[in-house]
């Protein structure tokens, strides 16, 4: 049985603790003791993806104007209750959206704090919507999480325009940390598509976003999703202030 003054995280540390911070930075953080570091946090699945990969270079000013030491990302996904997901009853969905999303910060705040105890700066961007919303309609989200996710081997993206994970499927939620540090070894995209093009979302979409075709209507999603949230409000807003009475408004 290892010890623990007999792991590679324990000894990476030892090693690191006695040089000049500049030096210890610059070595790469073992690979291995890191997804060990991620699972134990929650994670179902992690991936690791350097910061100078080219799938990453429409998003990399972003990610560095939040945190300009990162060099690597940290990539991972927590399964959600699959039959919650695959209701058509909103309430029940959208809960679990909700409580998949509060654990992917919760994931990702404790491999902050983890890596923080070994003296690894890290930081977490936030999962949920609405975020950076003095950009609006511009980006508001700091990382986009699902070419990260592909980069770092943990799925394709379907026809339905979500991240298809090889082993959980549909059924996940994404999230991603940034470190300071380097990694020992990185992950590349799998080799084949788990989707396999049955259509099956083309017919259950609600609001016929999804073509036969392959075409994705953006808006018809985005306003079924999040009406209430981002885009939604701003139109209930619009409609008070454009509403002469109380009998105005319930008429529009």
């Amino acid at each position: 049985m290892t010890q623990p003054q007999d792991h590679p995280t324990i000894q990476w540390w030892r090693t690191r603790s006695a040089m000049p911070p500049a030096m210890a930075v610059a070595i790469p953080l073992n690979a291995e003791s890191l997804r060990e570091l991620c699972l134990a946090a929650g994670a179902d699945d992690v991936g690791f993806v350097e910061i100078d990969r080219p799938e990453l270079a429409d998003q990399r000013a972003d990610i560095l104007a939040a945190f300009p030491k990162t060099k690597t990302l940290i990539s991972f996904v927590c399964r959600m209750n699959q039959e919650n997901v695959r209701t058509p009853l909103r309430s029940i969905a959208n809960t679990e959206f909700h409580a998949s999303g509060e654990e992917i910060n919760h994931v990702g705040r404790a491999i902050v704090e983890r890596l923080t105890a070994i003296g690894i700066r890290a930081l977490n961007p936030s999962v949920a919507f609405p975020q950076e919303m003095d950009r609006f309609p511009g980006k508001i989200w700091i990382v986009s999480y699902k070419p990260v996710a592909v980069a770092a081997g943990l799925g394709h993206i379907g026809l339905h325009r979500n991240v298809i994970h090889p082993k959980f499927g549909n059924f996940i939620s994404l999230g991603a940390v940034l470190i300071e540090t380097a990694v020992s070894a990185y992950d590349q995209p799998i080799d084949y598509n788990p989707c396999i093009d049955c259509k099956l979302c083309v017919v259950a979409c609600p609001v016929g976003a999804i073509g036969m075709d392959g075409h994705f209507n953006f808006s018809a999603c985005y306003t079924h999703n999040y009406r209430e949230l981002m885009g939604g409000f701003t139109d209930w807003a619009e409609t008070i202030a454009d509403s002469k009475n109380a009998r105005a408004y319930r008429e529009i």
